[in-house]
This record gives structure tokens, C-alpha cells and sequence, in this order.
């Protein structure tokens, strides 16, 4: 499966602006922002970490949380290489071309 690149797979929802996808389970969890999404996944993939160092099985499976930005994985720079806004209320670039005004813009 190819989450980056120019032949990226959606493995989320179109209609889901953001969300977060575990990986392996292949659970799906709707966020309201991409801060809650980005949160979420911080707070999963380091449970994930911690029960992969726990273990000590190198055959044991791994899962990661990825942020999803109406279903495809996200970054920042991904969103911008696609020249699409990558929803980040600080991005400058992506700011300029927005119509509603962020929050603390004067």
C-alpha cells in the first residue's frame, strides 16, 4: 500500500475532512481538526511503541496511527505537493489562498 507519493491510496473517507487510520486493525477514528487527529495519532503510535518495546518480540505486529486528510495519509509537505491546502491554521502559503479568515488574523 502506498500512502505517499504521486500513486497514493486513499484508505480513508472522501467525506471525512479529518480523521486517523490504524493501521493492521484498520480502524478508522473521525477528528473534528487536525489537531485532535494529530493528537490522537501521537497519543496511539506512542502506546504502540511502548507495547513493541515491552515485548521484545520482533515477530510481534505492529501498528502505526496516521493522520488522514479526506482519506489520504497526511503531511504537511505531501499536502503541498499535491497543491492542495494542507489545513494547517499557521501555513502562510496555504493562508493566502484561503477564503474565510483564520483565527487570529487581524
Amino acid at each position: 500500500m502506498k500512502l505517499f507519493g504521486p500513486d497514493r491510496q486513499r484508505v480513508g473517507y472522501a467525506d471525512q475532512e479529518w480523521s486517523v487510520w490504524v493501521s493492521g486493525m484498520d480502524d478508522i477514528h473521525d477528528k473534528d481538526s487536525l489537531a485532535e487527529a494529530l493528537e490522537l495519532a501521537n497519543e496511539l503510535n506512542a502506546t504502540f511503541a511502548d507495547l513493541h518495546t515491552r515485548d521484545g518480540n520482533e515477530f510481534s505486529p505492529t501498528c502505526y496511527a496516521v493522520v488522514l486528510h479526506h482519506g489520504y495519509a497526511w503531511t504537511q509537505a505531501t499536502e503541498h505537493a499535491h497543491r492542495i491546502d494542507c489545513g494547517h491554521p499557521g501555513c502562510v502559503s496555504c493562508y493566502i489562498n484561503r477564503d474565510e479568515p483564520q483565527a487570529g488574523a487581524a
